[in-house]
């Protein structure tokens, strides 16, 4: 295999917001904004979330610079936590104080950090050390005033949210790669099999925020049967997620998150010297 010569913080913040706005483009989407539908939410559109991904350029180029010479450790982390709050900053500026992207920050910036720190396109590796980096306490998360809605719903149901799926090494965002692996051109098709996965088994904290448990599981059950069905956005299954979606004002958006990541990580092109 090519030796890998460098691979620049450039490159790799560019990759981030580039699956960001290919996640925001992509359609259909129950729940979620795209291109063709502002989903379960009266206040945002795709045009906010392009604008929130470009936001987020200057964010990941930090994360990658500052990981490119540090080891994994709690200096490390705390640092990407530091440049990830000014981030969120930053997209709540460019958003006029709309939550585009925060879980979305989370989760590709320790990627992003990862593959700067390790130079390799190896996803098992890049797995396994996110899980390493993730899973080392950041103190000043702790004086963080605000209690986000994740936090809540995990204490109430004690569901994991992103916080733990970047901990556990992205056990959906692995899955979900396995579907389309090996693949060079992914078809809408699955895509789409890729974003039901996600529906049908991340528990996301977005859609118990805004109703409970039971919607959730009742969510998850439904996107399992369309992911099943011959053609997924055709099928009643499909159909019906997207009635859920108005009917109970749901959104999930950490499904959004991990769906981008899977699209990140897919795609990860590396420039050699």
């Amino acid at each position: 295999s090519k030796v890998i010569k460098v691979i620049t913080a450039e490159t790799l913040a560019t990759q981030a917001v580039n699956a960001l706005k290919w996640e925001a483009n992509f359609s259909p989407k129950p729940g979620l904004v795209t291109k063709n539908s502002n989903g379960a939410h009266n206040d945002m559109n795709i045009s906010l979330f392009i604008k929130s991904a470009d936001s987020l350029y200057d964010t990941f180029l930090k994360i990658a610079d500052v990981s490119r010479t540090e080891p994994i450790s709690v200096d490390l982390r705390e640092k990407i936590g530091a440049i990830g709050r000014d981030g969120e900053q930053a997209m709540l500026t460019a958003t006029q104080g709309v939550n585009t992207h925060k879980g979305a920050i989370w989760a590709l910036g320790i990627l992003v950090a990862v593959i700067s720190n390790q130079q390799t396109t190896n996803i098992k590796t890049i797995l396994q050390k996110s899980s390493e980096l993730a899973s080392i306490a950041d103190q000043y998360v702790q004086s963080h005033p605000k209690r986000t809605y994740g936090m809540q719903a995990k204490k109430k149901y004690k569901v994991l949210g992103a916080r733990e799926e970047a901990a556990n090494g992205f056990p959906h965002v692995a899955s979900s790669l396995k579907l389309i692996d090996g693949e060079v051109t992914i078809t809408q098709q699955q895509w789409l099999r890729v974003l039901c996965t996600l529906y049908a088994s991340v528990d996301d904290t977005n859609v118990i925020h805004r109703s409970n448990l039971e919607v959730l599981r009742a969510f998850q059950s439904t996107a399992k049967q369309a992911f099943k069905a011959p053609i997924v956005k055709e099928s009643s299954a499909f159909q019906e997620l997207t009635q859920m979606t108005k009917i109970y004002q749901i959104s999930p958006g950490g499904c959004a998150d991990l769906f981008a990541a899977t699209y990140f990580l897919h795609n990860l092109i590396i420039e050699e010297d």
